[in-house]
């Protein structure tokens, strides 16, 4: 084993897109690297920003480009480059990783595991074989070839006991770099003044899941019953469904008070921006982008799902919408605008609850102890 005490761990991820899971998986290999100083590596099957950000922390960062190659080959490069790193565990992200790095894995003689950071978003009909098939695979791979499973939120894996034994589960909380949280915060002492015009936020991939359109659908119900309330709704972010959720807002008027900010660099600055972010998904994990803005004093309102009421510490640190519709969204909202005291509590409970239990460094000790507890299978 390469470190008798701090197994040396690598991490096979797509690297395509710099989303949730992407973030997370930077925040835990910086901070074992960083922070405890664990020997750690990555390998991704695509250039992008989470390479630029992982080399510039100063980890060993492989790409096997999978644009230029198929399947096969990316199996036997994985294998390659396993050999040259001689990794004490693997840890996947992610279907197509699961699939190939755990075959690769079991075939070096390496244990691995893989990291769940939210409920499938694709449900396939069991006629759409090819689909179906991938699915099986990763859930074969998953079964078999991995010695851990796990899961982001209590929620999650309560899910996965129907898919896998419950000695075979972990559940890890995600995690946030406050040192780097802290070197982006802006101290704003005005923002629970009177201000003329409220600003609205949802940050994320404009994906099915995030349920943009509910976003966008309460700002026509705050504009048809809220008049008085004077509010600009912005989305940060980018995706497949940007067009057709511009159309929406098109459709129903709400031009003139959302705009489309597209993929932000800098999402620190712009959380900080805004005066609430709601997060509208239709299910999570538990989203990197509520602990980023608990931690630099957004007040987040938020689908009652998945593991977000016990990150919002069920409604203590943020407001907890069960009905899940637009007038739920708006009236919320409305509630949070009109009570500047509330949101300066939600700000201060909230801070103390992300670095009291989801730092970066706490979550690189649980998953250190799970590659100790696959090391010993």
């Amino acid at each position: 084993m390469a470190n008798q005490t701090l197994p040396q761990s690598l991490h096979i991820a797509s690297g395509d897109l710099w989303a949730g899971a992407e973030v997370q998986l930077y925040t835990l290999v910086k901070a074992l690297k960083q922070k405890l100083n664990v020997p750690v590596s990555v390998i991704l099957l695509n250039h992008g920003v989470l390479e630029n950000k992982l080399q510039q922390a100063g980890i060993n960062v492989t790409v096997i480009d999978e644009s230029k190659i198929n399947s096969g080959k990316i199996l036997r490069n994985l294998y390659t480059a396993i050999k040259s790193l001689q990794p004490d565990v693997i840890h996947t992200h992610r279907v197509k990783e699961n699939i190939l790095g755990g075959i690769a894995a079991r075939a070096c003689g390496i244990p691995s595991l893989r990291t769940l950071h939210g409920a499938s978003e694709h449900h396939h009909p069991w006629w759409n074989f090819p689909k179906r098939s991938i699915q099986l695979l990763d859930w074969s791979c998953g079964r078999y070839l991995q010695c851990r499973v796990v899961a982001v939120s209590d929620d999650l894996a309560s899910m996965l006991l129907s898919e896998y034994p419950e000695n075979k589960l972990r559940v890890i909380e995600n995690g946030i770099d406050i040192d780097e949280i802290d070197n982006h915060r802006i101290y704003r002492e005005y923002a629970y003044q009177e201000k003329k015009t409220f600003r609205i936020g949802i940050a994320g991939r404009l994906v099915p899941v995030k349920r943009v359109d509910l976003f966008i659908e309460s700002a026509r119900y705050m504009m048809d019953h809220h008049p008085d309330m004077d509010v600009s709704y912005h989305i940060f972010g980018d995706g497949p469904m940007r067009d057709e959720l511009e159309s929406h807002s098109k459709s129903l008027g709400t031009d003139s008070i959302i705009q489309f900010e597209g993929h932000c660099h800098d999402i620190y600055k712009y959380i900080q921006s805004v005066d609430i972010m709601l997060l509208t998904s239709d299910h999570e994990g538990l989203p990197m982008i509520l602990l980023e803005a608990m931690a630099l004093g957004t007040p987040v309102i938020a689908h009652a799902a998945g593991g977000i009421p016990r990150l919002l510490d069920h409604g203590q640190c943020g407001i907890l919408v069960n009905d899940h519709s637009a007038s739920g969204y708006a009236e919320a909202t409305y509630s949070l605008l009109q009570s500047p005291g509330e949101r300066a509590s939600i700000t201060r409970k909230s801070r103390d609850r992300v670095m009291d239990h989801y730092s970066a460094t706490r979550n690189a000790e649980n998953y250190l102890s799970v590659y100790s507890e696959c090391l010993l299978k």
